[in-house]
Formats: structure tokens, sequence, C-alpha cells
């Protein structure tokens, strides 16, 4: 969402023109100051030193018109004719501008209260009930007045647009409650930036906040020259406590640093390194005053100082190790140019001046990039969820005190153990050497492996874990402390085999052992904690995790979370359970891992529970590579009935049935596409058409398909027609396919709203941002396909209140069916506003798409990257095939490529031949697509939706 500084800048000359000589007026006219004489009293009816009141100014000739001319083009951003006022402050501006509009806006007046004689009415003036309606204002406070306007209207069956005011004070309040209810707001000026910066005694704004230093008095000493950054905040910070004076800063440290970006200096306890006493430091953003990196040190030592307590001061300090954070220059980026493992972040709100928050990489309890964005926009930025807001990335270093200890997170993942494990010449020999020996073990064969060196492993490693897969099944797994590698690899390999957990089977071949490796580095004792405060101490799926008490102890390896679908709470909860441990005191220990597979295809490292290989580098290899896996696992799950088994957790061999209408028809939809690759396609979705027709239910409510487990909706009814379209012509398509689109048309109402639900109470607002697009999909498909009479489809209203949508609340769930819906509008008729608006949301979402993955991030599942990055494929798919149609070169090539990226990451999480040496029953899992690196579950309609953007894809090639 756009911020509105923004916006106004972007206005013409002349509406500037007309602004600046408005404010003039209204500066010196509009502003009522408190006085003896004059009374001020707030709404609440306390007294306030001035208050705004234009009607000074709109009811004189020059500053109606000037009101007239700035709103009229604010106006311009708005679709709707019928302005409206809600009382009688805005009158003069709502006559203004109907009287210079040259006729194309009417105006209403809505009564606060009903009219007691006469017409007895509570909405003045020509109502037209199917025009989109803006309320106008003098300005909006607190909103309640627009608000109440906003209800009253819609009471009366007219749909409102939004709003427009002369003033805003300012962003977070009635403003921001129009935006986030949907509405298009507009302001001409801001009550801050526009009047109370121009007015003595009222303050001013603070852009940076971080950079409020206390007084900085230096003394007569200069720092030496070449100390060590901690040393340096050291000296800087006795200084201040004991004198309130700073050192002069030195001309260079014991190395280069950057500064560019800013510096924070932390204090933390030498015997818990978790206890921080203070931290502060200041950012320095584009454009702002820098210092050098010496005296950007001594600066936030200065505001560390402060922040501790004056009668502990000291004492603090010598008990603290003292870390310095430096940043590089901050620089302006998306989300998906995020990198947790590399960059830290600082986000800040375009609309309130000073709102802004952090977060460093790889810090507990932050798994992703998605994570570090919510923690330093929401948690410390404080800003609201659709707080128009910027995001700067900055690489740092992190200058330790020297013969301390310091935590490992919140510095990037560039250097140290887990890198050098990563490497094939370190990993893959302890994997491959301990697969050997297993077969060696199972065959009674010499091992052809040479035994492996005590110094291949880092110091740092602190123990190794060895489990063995026999046809896929794990037969044991086993950890110890590492003394001797090789003979502690035999050791783990045989207790592996003879461990009585796990069943036992025959081995039938070679290729039916494979070995994984997982080895614990950089361990560090977190001490007591509950079990909701160590979740926020570990990142859940990367970190292994033991817990102790007395005699207990028990460890999970991060996998345990892929392999049992855990979230982070049953991943600790569980471990405790295999402890034995039942009440607290808790003592944990955190563990950083690396775990290498060896199987008959070779040795590579592995991600949660699986060892993905790199993909084809070319988006058409991935189409054929992928989709034959998509149609097989589909034909596979499906039952004799036409339905599906709706879930299968992959490493537990499980199945879960039900029936779910929507994901049914889906897949109905699906599979008929995608006969273009297979014709068993095509005979799976006419099943599992049957089987939904036989769920048809007519009654004096309309055509729905009925079940018991399912609240009837418009989706299923959608999702039906769009698969009976792609079916070969038949009796039941002649009788039911009309009959289908009419039952969609109504639950179209005058203003464009699609009535998602049977049961309106079950029809939420979230539901508004997925279902319409499919039934205008399916709607603009049967006309395609002439189901339904071209000439009597009605798609502008609809089209419109959802681009309304889109535009002034875009929300993830929008992208893959309102994009698809423009194609399939545009194919019907080729109107550029289609095309736009398809656009629109392609560049809206790729601004989520990892660089680094090509995965999407989104607030859609909470584990994200993941499966719903097939969702956004395939509405990035249809936008490329539209922009092919367009002939828009730019744009389908860049969509393509984005396809590309996004095939490649679900490339990792689709099981394929790969990773049979891990699976109980490949024959059920090949195909699937895992949730996410950390959990194997495999829903149906991951595969459905990941075939569905491959289909899409092909189409836009």
């Amino acid at each position: 969402m756009e911020a509105w500084s923004e916006t106004i800048a972007r206005l013409p000359a002349s509406f500037h023109a007309d602004r600046d000589e408005l404010l003039a007026l209204m500066r010196k006219e509009a502003i009522l100051h408190e006085s003896p004489t004059q009374p001020v009293l707030s709404r609440d009816g306390t007294t306030a030193r001035w208050i705004l009141n234009s009607l000074q100014v709109t009811m004189t000739a020059r500053g109606a018109e000037l009101a007239g001319r700035c709103i009229l083009e604010l106006l311009k951003g708005f679709e709707g004719r019928q302005l409206a006022t809600f009382g009688l402050t805005a009158v003069p501006i709502l006559n203004a501008c109907i009287a210079q509009s040259g006729g194309r806006y009417h105006g209403l007046l809505v009564r606060k209260e009903r009219k007691q004689h006469g017409s007895l009415k509570l909405i003045e003036g020509p109502i037209d009930p199917d025009e989109p309606t803006i309320l106008v204002d003098d300005s909006i406070a607190s909103g309640m007045s627009m608000l109440q306007g906003c209800q009253t209207l819609r009471e009366h069956g007219i749909r409102v647009e939004g709003g427009i005011c002369l003033v805003r004070f300012g962003w977070y309040g009635g403003y921001a409650r129009m935006q986030e209810q949907g509405y298009r707001v507009a302001a001409v000026s801001d009550i801050w930036t526009d009047f109370m910066y121009h007015m003595e005694n009222e303050p001013k704004p603070i852009a940076n906040p971080t950079k409020l230093f206390p007084a900085l008095e230096w003394s007569g000493m200069q720092a030496a020259e070449g100390l060590h950054p901690a040393e340096l905040a050291r000296i800087a910070l006795r200084e201040f406590i004991t004198s309130g004076t700073l050192p002069r800063p030195p001309q260079k440290l014991d190395s280069d640093y950057p500064a560019e970006g800013g510096a924070w200096v932390s204090l933390r306890s030498r015997q818990d390194i978790y206890l921080r006493h203070a931290r502060d430091g200041f950012w320095v953003f584009p454009g702002e005053e820098t210092w050098s990196a010496p005296e950007a040190v001594i600066r936030a030592a200065a505001k560390t100082a402060a922040t501790l307590p004056r009668e502990q001061a000291l004492a603090l300090l010598d008990d603290s190790a003292i870390a310095v954070t430096f940043f590089t220059a901050l620089t302006p980026c998306r989300v998906g140019e995020l990198d947790n493992d590399r960059y830290g972040i600082v986000v800040r709100s375009l609309e309130r001046s000073g709102w802004m928050g952090g977060a460093l990489p790889r810090m507990p309890g932050m798994l992703n990039e998605w994570d570090q964005y919510q923690h330093a926009r929401i948690t410390n930025a404080g800003l609201a969820s659709f707080e128009p807001h910027e995001i700067l990335r900055h690489d740092l270093v992190k200058a330790i005190e020297p013969g301390t200890e310091w935590q490992k997170s919140g510095v990037p993942a560039t250097t140290g153990v887990q890198p050098a494990l990563k490497e094939r010449c370190i990993g893959a020999p302890v994997a491959a050497r301990a697969r050997d020996l297993a077969l060696a073990r199972i065959f009674g064969i010499a091992p052809h492996t040479a035994p492996l060196p005590n110094t291949l492993l880092p110091e740092e490693v602190d123990s190794l874990y060895v489990s063995v897969y026999i046809g896929g099944r794990l037969r044991g797994c086993f950890g110890t402390a590492l003394k001797d590698l090789d003979a502690d690899v035999a050791m783990l390999v045989e207790h592996a085999l003879q461990d009585t957990r796990f069943e036992t089977g025959e081995v039938a071949a070679r290729d039916a052992v494979a070995a994984s490796v997982s080895i614990l580095h950089d361990r560090l004792d977190l001490g007591i904690h509950s079990v909701e405060d160590v979740v926020r101490r570990i990142r859940y799926g990367v970190h292994a995790l033991m817990a102790v008490q007395g005699n207990r102890y028990a460890v999970y390896l991060p996998s345990v979370a892929s392999r049992f679908n855990l979230t982070p709470t049953a991943f600790a909860e569980d471990l405790l359970g295999k402890a034995g441990i039942t009440v607290p005191p808790y003592w944990w220990t955190r563990f950083e891992c690396t775990t290498w597979l060896s199987d008959g295809a070779g040795e590579r490292p592995v991600e949660g529970s699986f060892a993905p290989e790199s993909p084809p580098a070319e988006l058409t290899a991935l189409i054929e590579r992928l989709a034959p896996l998509g149609i097989g696992y589909l034909l596979r799950h499906q039952r004799t009935d036409g339905s599906f088994y709706t879930r299968y957790d992959p490493l537990q061999d499980q199945l879960y049935q039900a029936v779910d209408p929507p994901r049914l028809a889906h897949a109905a939809w699906v599979l008929a596409r995608a006969k273009v690759f297979d014709p068993r396609a095509g005979a799976a979705a006419a099943r599992t058409a049957d089987f939904l027709l036989g769920m048809l239910n007519e009654s004096e409510d309309g055509l729905w398909l009925s079940h018991a487990d399912n609240e009837s909706s418009v989706a299923e009814v959608a999702l039906l027609l769009l698969a009976m379209c792609e079916l070969p012509v038949s009796p039941a398509r002649e009788q039911w396919a009309p009959r289908l689109a009419n039952a969609l048309w109504a639950r179209i109402d005058r203003h464009g709203c699609v009535h998602t639900h049977r049961n309106r109470a079950a029809a939420t607002d979230p539901f508004q941002d997925y279902f319409p697009g499919q039934v205008l999909l399916a709607l603009a498909t049967a006309a395609r396909h002439g189901i339904l009479p071209v000439e009597e489809c009605r798609f502008d209203r609809p089209f419109r209140y959802y681009r309304h949508r889109f535009r002034n609340h875009p929300d993830f769930g929008q992208v893959s069916w309102i994009t698809q819906a423009c194609c399939a509008l545009w194919r019907l008729k080729p109107d550029p506003r289609f095309a736009e608006l398809a656009f629109e949301i392609a560049e809206w979402i790729l601004q989520f798409q990892q660089a680094k993955s090509g995965a999407f991030l989104n607030d859609h599942q909470t584990d994200t990257p993941g499966y719903t990055t097939t969702l956004y494929l395939e509405g990035l798919a249809a936008a490329a095939a539209l922009a092919k149609l367009t002939g828009d070169a730019e744009r389908h090539c860049r969509y393509l490529e984005s396809c590309r990226r996004g095939f490649s990451f679900l490339d990792r999480l689709i099981i394929q031949e790969r990773d049979t040496s891990v699976l109980p029953n490949p024959a059920f899992a090949i195909g699937g697509l895992r949730q996410s690196a950390n959990k194997s579950a495999m829903h149906i309609d991951f595969a459905q939706h990941y075939l569905a953007a491959l289909v899409e894809a092909r189409g836009a090639v």
C-alpha cells in the first residue's frame, strides 16, 4: 500500500499550486486558538489549545473553489461518481466539487439523525444505488464520523468505495481504520506535516530517534590508536559513567570496520550470556550524517551507558562482556531480497515518523526470513499489519571482546563450523563410511572405505548421530560424544542395527541400505527454561535440542520435527516425554546440526528429513520432470469412487481420508486440464466429476453441492463448472453446466460482491479473497466454452469490486484466483483493464519471491516458505500467458523466469526417486509435495496446485 506522501508527490503541478494556496489560507484562517474569550473543547470535553475550523475557509468563494479543485484531483483515483457527506461541515466542499466537475459527480447528504418532519429522510439527494460512493469530509481524526457515514450508506444498499478529506489527523487513527476495512482513503493535507510543524510550541518530527544521543561532552583525552572496538567501548562506557564525558575518538581501530549504517554496543553477563545488561546504539539511514567507526563506537557506548541504572552501572560494566556490532550502509530492498543467513534488517514506517525496528540474522526463535521480517516490523517497530513501510538490509560485523564467550546467533552464517561441515570433502566421507560399515555388517563383507582420521572434523564438533535405513524404514539411530571418529562411527552403526525400538526386516539388496550422519556442534547450554521460553531460543527444524533433569536426558535431532510433523512446542514437549521428564525444572542444551545422507546414489546434505538434488535449469525441463510426478501421485491417491485420500505422511506411511467437495472439484478441474500431459488424467477427472454430480442438491435457495461435513459454498460449484468446461461434451455437461453457471450468477449482487456461502453466517470476510476469483474464472471460462451466452455476461461490476478490494486491501489469497480470472476474462473480451490488474497483482507478489531460493514468503503458512509457493505460481503463470497474449515481451520473460525459480524450489519439496532410500512406501509417496522443509505431511491439494501451476506454465511458454 502506497504511503500518503508518495501519493501526493505524484500529483500534477497544478494540484500542488492549488494545495499550497489552500494551505496558506487554512493556516491563517482555519486554526482556531483557545483564548479567554474563545474556549476550545475536544470531543471528549477536555480543553484544547486549538482546533481546525475549516468552514472559515470553505465558506468563502476562493476557499471553496480551491478545496473543490484539490478534492477533484484526488477523486481521479476513485471509480465512483456519487459523492456524499455525513453532517454539514463538508457540504461547502461537496458543492464545490459538484459545481466544478462538469456534471461528472452528484451528491448525497447523510444526516446524523433522520429528519423529524417533511420527507423523514436520512439521506437526501438523488440516490443511484448502483454507483460506488465516496464520502467527503473536511477532516478525518478518530474516523468515527466517516465510519458512521459509511455504515448508514451500506444499510441503505449503497456501496461505499472510500473517503476523501481536506486534512487527515495523522495516519494512525481514523485514516488507518478506513484502510484496515478496505476503503480507499485520500487526503489533501496532513495535520502534522502541513500544520503543526509550521506552528510554534508544537512538537516537531523526529525522523530517526536512534540518533537522539545523551549530552555528549568530549574530554581532553583522546583514546589510543589501534584499539579493539570492544576495548574502546569499555573505555568510553567507564568514562561516561564516572565523569559524564567521553574520550575523543582515535583515527583508527585495530582493523577497518564498516559503520555507514550505524553501530550498537551490547553488554552481557560473563556468567550468563543470555542475561543482557544493556544494549543501545543507532542506525544511519540513507542521506543522514555518518561518523567514522571509532566515533560510532563511542556514540553507541554513550547511549548504552545512559540505559544502565546509575547506582549499579560500574558493577554491571565490570560483570559484563562487550560486543560492538557495526552495520554497512542500509540499503532499501524487498521482502524477497532478505536473507536471514546473511543480512540484518531495519523496517520503518512511511506514515509515522520515528516508528522503526530491526532484526539481526539467525536469531533464536526466528526460523527464516519471514520470521525476521515480522519480528522487525511487528514486534520491534510496532507497525500495523497494513502500514506502509520500507525495508532496509545491511551486512554486519560483530566485534566481540577478546577472550569472552558470546552467542553464536545474530551474525551471518558465512564462516565457522557449519559452512565447513557442509563441504563435501568433510561431511560426505563420514556418511559414506557409516553406510559402508552398515553394508559390511549386514552382508558380512569387508568395508571398502578407509578409516576416518580424527582430524577430519573440526574441534568444535560435540557429538555424532548415525541413522540406518533398510528398505526405506528407519532401522535404528544412536549417538555419542566424539572420542575416536572412526571407532565411534563403527560403534554407532552397530547399535543402530541392533536398535530394538524399530522393526527389523530382510535386506534384499545393497541399494536398500542407507545411512545418515548428524554432526552436532557449537554446543550451547541454555539453562533452565519453560517449554514456551525454550522454543524462542532455538531455530526450529535447524537446531538439535537436549533436555536434562538429573540422570534423565534425551536428544532430538532437527529432523524429528519433519518426520513427525511437530510444531515447535510439540517438538520440545515430546522431547521431555522421551526423556521421561514430567515436571519442571527443565535444563536445555542447544546444538547446531549438519546432516549428510549416503545411499546408492551417493552422498548429499539433508534438509529436514530429505536430501534434495539440483533441479533442471530450464523451465521446460522442469515442467517435463514434475508434471508426470504430480499426475502419478493424484492417480495413485484416487479412490475407486472418484474421491481422494486427503493426506499422506510419507515417513510414517500413514493415509488419511475425508470428503472435501471444494478440493475434489479442484482435483477434477486440474486433472481435466492435465490430459495434455497424460490422457489418463482426463478419465480420472471424469470419475471425480461424476462423484461430485451425485452431491448436487437443488432447492429454493439455489443449486449446491451438499455433504454432511461441508458448509456449502460457491467454491465447489465454480470448480465443478470449470471441470465440466474441460471435460468432453456429454449429457451430464449439457444438463448441469448451464445450471451451475446460473447458480453462480445468482450469488453476485448489484454491486458486484459475491456472496460466498449458502449459510450467510459462514461467509466471513477472508473467503472474499479466494472464492470470488474462482467464480469469475468459472463464469468467464463457461462463456468461452459456449455454456453461457457471451452477450449476457455482466462482468464489469464484479471485476471493479474485486479490483478495488485488491488495490486497497491486497492479500496473498487473491493472487492465484483473481489473476487467473483476469486472464480468462481477457480471452473472452480483450479489455486492457483485465491485463492491467493481472500485471498489478503479479508485480505485487513478486516482491515476496526469495532471491536465494525462488520460494514465496507469506503469512499463509506458519512454516513459510513451502507448499503455498504453488498458489502464487498459478497466478504468475496466468500473468505470463496474458503478457504473451498482449505482446508484453518483457513481462512475459520475467514472469516465466519467476516460474522457473519457483518450480526449482518446489522440486526440492516434491518427493522423487532420489528419496526412496528413506521412504517406507515409495509407490504412495513419489510425486507428493511436502508442506515445507520442516514438515513432511502431504495434502492432496498440494499436488493439485503444483500440477495446476505446471499446466498454466506450459500454456504460457
